[in-house]
This record gives C-alpha cells, sequence and structure tokens, in this order.
C-alpha cells in the first residue's frame, strides 16, 4: 500500500448537475477528484473549474453503462495513487419521460435507471472496494432520492429504493474495516435541467419558490462533513437527508442558509434492517 498523503475521490456523472457539484466542492477542500462523465468537453471545464478553484481535477471519459470502462476507471486510479478515500456513486439515467402515468405508456428506455442508476453503481463500489481498503478511511456515497419512500416511476422509485438498501449492505461488509457506506438524500437540487424546468415549467417553478432549490455544491460539503467526521463508523449503512446532516455539522448553502428537510412533505428513509443493529 502506497503511504496516504492525499485525500482521493471519484465522482461518477460529474460532468454536470450534482456530481459536478460535489466535484468542485471536494476539489476546494483539497481532495484529487477524479471527474468522470461521457463528454470530454464538459469533463475539462469541471476540471478547469476545480483546478482555477485551487484544486487538482483528473478528467476521465466512463460510460456507466460499459463495465470494462468502469473498471479502467479505477485501474487508473490504483497505478495513480493505489488507494480511494471517497467514492460517491452519482451518475443515471434520465428520461424526459418519467413520471408518464400509466407507466406503460412511457418509454421502455426508462428502465435504463436500472443499469445506468443501480447496477453501474454497484460495479463501480466492486473495483473501488480494495482500493477503499488499502486507504486509512474510506467512505462511499450513494445519491439517492425521497423515492424510496414516495412512489414514482417504478423504475426510478426502485433504483432509488436499490441505492438505499446497497449502503446498508454495504456497511455490513466493511463493518471490521475503516470504511463506511451511506446514501444521500438531496433535496431540489439547482442543477442545469432543474434550472431551465424552472423557467418553463409552473410545477417545477412552484416547487423552486415554496420549497427552494439547493445548489449542487451543498451536497459536496455535506458529502465532505461525513467523511470529517470522527463518529462516521456510527453513521454506516444509514439512508440520510442531506438538509439534515448539514443543520448537524453547521453546513449552509452558498447563500448562507440551511435548506430544508422535505421529510415533513415526502417521508422518512425506511429503517435499517435489525441485523445492521447488533
Amino acid at each position: 500500500m502506497k503511504k496516504e498523503k492525499e485525500i482521493v475521490a471519484v465522482i461518477t456523472g460529474s460532468s454536470k448537475g450534482i456530481g459536478k457539484g460535489i466535484a468542485k466542492e471536494l476539489g476546494r477542500k483539497g481532495a484529487i477528484v477524479y471527474v468522470t462523465g461521457r463528454d470530454r468537453e464538459s469533463i475539462d471545464d469541471v476540471v478547469s473549474e476545480i483546478t482555477q478553484a485551487g484544486g487538482q481535477g483528473i478528467g476521465v471519459v466512463c460510460d456507466m453503462s460499459k463495465d470494462k470502462q468502469i473498471e479502467r476507471l479505477f485501474k487508473q486510479v490504483e497505478k495513480k495513487h493505489g488507494y480511494l478515500n471517497i467514492l460517491v456513486n452519482n451518475a443515471t439515467s434520465l428520461n424526459s419521460q418519467m413520471g408518464v402515468k400509466p407507466f406503460w405508456e412511457a418509454t421502455i428506455d426508462l428502465a435504463n435507471i436500472l443499469d445506468v442508476g443501480l447496477r453501474s453503481h454497484h460495479i463501480a463500489t466492486w473495483h473501488a472496494a480494495r482500493l477503499l481498503l488499502a486507504g486509512e478511511r474510506g467512505l462511499i456515497v450513494n445519491i439517492s432520492f425521497y423515492a424510496d419512500a414516495k412512489v414514482h416511476d417504478p423504475a426510478y422509485y426502485a433504483s432509488k429504493a436499490g441505492l438505499d438498501k446497497l449502503a446498508a449492505s454495504y456497511a455490513e461488509h466493511f463493518a471490521p474495516f475503516n470504511v463506511s457506506a451511506v446514501s444521500l438524500w438531496p433535496g431540489f437540487v439547482a442543477t442545469e435541467t432543474m434550472v431551465e424546468l424552472a423557467d418553463s415549467d409552473p410545477k417545477t417553478r412552484h416547487l423552486r419558490d415554496t420549497l427552494g432549490f439547493e445548489s449542487p455544491e451543498f451536497c459536496g460539503r455535506v458529502v465532505w462533513g461525513l467523511f470529517n467526521d470522527p463518529n462516521l463508523k456510527t453513521l454506516s449503512g444509514s439512508t440520510l437527508l442531506t438538509a439534515e446532516v448539514a443543520k448537524h455539522y453547521n453546513i449552509t448553502d452558498n447563500n448562507g442558509y440551511l435548506p430544508n428537510s422535505l421529510r415533513h412533505l415526502y417521508g422518512s428513509p425506511p429503517a435499517n434492517h435489525d441485523a445492521l443493529n447488533k
């Protein structure tokens, strides 16, 4: 094992949206951040932003639907560093027909989220596991959503519920080691897509105006707060709400305020299986 000198993080699907915000924030905090996505130009733009903020970003083109590309990503991390500290499973496959009811009237392509958005995360974690164990401490974060508490598009609902269950299972497998796993539920986030929708779609505009949007960077601050928590192991296996974690760590968003938890509107994460509470 190489001597650990720096914090190394891999953020899947970080060329835009929440992943981009997490990558930028971890870069600002001093981590070496692997920025991944399918579009080289977008990846390079994020790496440039990280560099301009004083951080270090490494761009890697990686299509998360391709197992071989996922494998190559982590082989690159292993060759350069020999260890990994933070893995954020964020990449997903979304479709404009999400929410169409009944679901059989929508495109079957909505099922792709069960591949890129669930299966791909497990493949990434499998490859990352030995690198996380090689570091002094490790954290796996699955970016999920309230869909596990509120019925949504069937495939989307299943993918997010699956991410929560994966985090719980990872925690059990990593229990003897200094690696933790959590699933995070952000609120509504001001991604490029959501900002555009708020300008054109009345329902999205209403969400923005009444509940507010979290910045993409806010989730990155929460990830960093978790990673540096000396009691992180006690949270391993949990499904957590970004706003509530932020309150605990006294983290605020870009505007200086703490976003609201949406627990009262969209429900609570399911309790962990008793096996995790031994």
